[in-house]
């Protein structure tokens, strides 16, 4: 009668552990693994964003937010220092920044997104930019670990590429250096390779040199066409 009623017991609470609906124990690795699964794939909004966005276009602002999920699980940054900040409270999240819009020079802006993804939090943002600026792609390919996105691209094609981002590290030499970023800086705002050497306290040989290095890594051939660039990448006119 006993072995009776302790069966029955277990049956009706579905339990190895007699008055027990679940197990004391935590659940094994496995199932916290395909609760994250889950939670990943699921299509209904969750309480951290998918998404971190930094832009000043109201039209693009509004589809995102108001499309399909997890697109729509955005949470809306008008700062890149908002935005940051954001991240440190959901590390998980993606950062989205809009060049196109963008409220501050893009050199300033990639060195603000630089500083966070050189050093650490390590971050790796992804950029949108339309896909008929050659010239902004191809900088900012070269500027840092970014995921470079076309600005036109669909939803659907936006989530996919958000969701699988492949490693960059191994790209490190197609970068700027950071002593080549700096001779960057100032030919953006006009000054010459010797004022360049002088602000530096560097030979002036030693300015050509990582000149040189700069226009390898965009594929350039001269000094103009660099100047060509960078006065098409600011409102500076050389």
């Amino acid at each position: 009668m006993r072995m009776t009623v302790r069966r029955y017991r277990r049956r009706r609470t579905g339990s190895d552990s007699p008055g027990f609906t679940h197990s004391p124990y935590p659940p094994p690795f496995f199932d916290r693994l395909e609760f994250l699964s889950q939670s990943i794939n699921q299509t209904r909004k969750t309480h951290a964003p998918f998404i971190i966005l930094v832009t000043q276009d109201n039209f693009l602002r509004t589809g995102i937010m108001n499309g399909l999920s997890p697109l729509s699980n955005c949470c809306d940054c008008e700062t890149l220092e908002e935005a940051f900040s954001t991240l440190g409270h959901w590390p998980s999240a993606r950062l989205l920044v809009d060049i196109e819009s963008r409220a501050i020079t893009l050199i300033d802006m990639l060195d603000r997104l630089r500083r966070q993804s050189l050093y650490s939090p390590f971050l790796i943002p992804h950029l949108l930019i339309r896909a008929d600026d050659y010239d902004t792609r191809l900088f900012c390919r070269a500027s840092g670990p970014f995921h470079v996105l076309e600005r036109q691209l669909t939803a659907k094609a936006m989530q996919q590429s958000l969701l699988h981002t492949s490693a960059l590290m191994s790209m490190k030499k197609e970068w700027f250096s950071h002593k080549e970023w700096p001779v960057l800086q100032y030919l953006s705002q006009g000054l010459s390779l010797r004022e360049i050497a002088n602000r530096q306290n560097r030979p002036y040989s030693r300015i050509i040199y990582r000149l040189n290095c700069i226009l390898k890594k965009l594929g350039l051939n001269q000094r103009q066409e660099l100047l060509h660039l960078l006065n098409n990448l600011s409102d500076f006119t050389f």
